[in-house]
């Protein structure tokens, strides 16, 4: 018997979409939290498993591990066919799931780093305030292109629920002001807070803003 599936996650990070995608297609899983501020996640034991040390990891059945949310949710998808989360290489979506997932992993994800993190980026201490702004306007940018793309109501495809809402909706939470982000974008607020009513988001959510036990 294969064994279930073990994300490797962290609180508010990457792990939340990969594992809405588990509750979502409702399949066996394991949790193994990697505590990033501990530095867990540059330590043997996990860069054994991810050698490029990020959150999140997938340990598959068969033992393979990948990283990276957005593979991730693509190899869940194509596993699990019949969810119609991903949808299949003939679907006639699959084009433009395939260009949305990858903007927004490739260009949206990142701009939070040197929104939270801009230390990061620059090894003057001085430019870290022009960091944080030059990538808040980024951000503002990068959610506009967005709201024009949403093609459903009130999801991003006119289908209907897919993974690309599960990401979309991740990537609001890391915002540093939700409500200005929903006035300025409704489509995208629309989007949000109907994934968020999903059970399956909820539950990820409040198990991301739980309060740390003592």
């Amino acid at each position: 018997m294969l064994a279930p599936y073990t994300l490797f996650w962290e609180r508010l990070s990457g792990a939340i979409a990969p594992q809405v995608m588990l509750e979502e297609l409702d399949v066996s899983h394991c949790l193994v939290h990697v505590d990033m501020t501990a530095g867990d996640h540059r330590q043997e034991a996990y860069r054994s498993l991810n050698p490029v040390m990020r959150i999140p990891a997938l340990r598959l059945p068969d033992g393979k591990v990948i990283g990276e949310s957005s593979a991730i949710m693509l190899v869940l998808g194509e596993a699990h066919a019949g969810s119609d989360l991903v949808p299949a290489p003939d679907d006639p979506d699959r084009p433009e799931f395939l260009f949305w997932l990858t903007s927004m992993a490739a260009n949206g994800y990142p701009i939070f780093s040197r929104a939270w993190h801009p230390e990061q980026f620059t090894t003057n201490a001085e430019a870290n305030e022009s960091v944080r702004r030059r990538a808040e306007s980024h951000l503002a940018e990068f959610f506009a292109v967005m709201d024009g793309a949403i093609a459903g109501s009130p999801y991003f495809l006119a289908r209907g629920f897919s993974a690309l809402d599960i990401y979309l909706a991740m990537l609001s939470e890391w915002s540093a002001d939700r409500q200005a982000l929903f006035e300025a974008n409704p489509h995208v607020g629309e989007l949000c807070r109907a994934v968020r009513e999903r059970p399956a988001y909820r539950k990820v959510l409040e198990m991301h803003t739980a309060p740390l036990a003592a």
